[in-house]
């Protein structure tokens, strides 16, 4: 069996593909929240942004976070690519929660 380390590209690689996510005009195979959206869509894909971020951070597949959330792997690439309109903004911030402890949500008017 290969060791982590073994399966998983090099910093360099990693820097390239995470920069090329990063950019604002990337149209691959992350969604984009819609011009226009909710309030309750943007924080449906800011919920997913956090879970996505946490995965980058720790160095995690999905199948990791995917039993850490204790959902399937395929639910798991939804959240990651931003697919939001098959969860409710509840659920997502139950995710959130079970990756960021002490969690905090707060709702302030423009």
């Amino acid at each position: 069996m290969k060791s982590k380390k073994e399966v998983f590209p090099d910093d360099k690689t990693l820097k390239r593909m995470r920069d090329k996510l990063s950019d604002p005009d990337y149209e691959g195979g992350n969604l984009a929240l819609q011009s226009g959206a909710s309030e309750v869509d943007r924080a449906k894909y800011q919920a997913c942004q956090l879970i996505a971020k946490y995965q980058r951070e720790h160095g995690w597949m999905q199948k990791e976070v995917a039993a850490k959330l204790g959902v399937d792997e395929s639910r798991v690439s939804d959240l990651l690519r931003g697919k939001i309109e098959s969860f409710t903004l509840d659920r997502l911030i139950g995710y959130a929660e079970k990756l960021h402890p002490g969690l905090r949500v707060q709702i302030s008017a423009a």
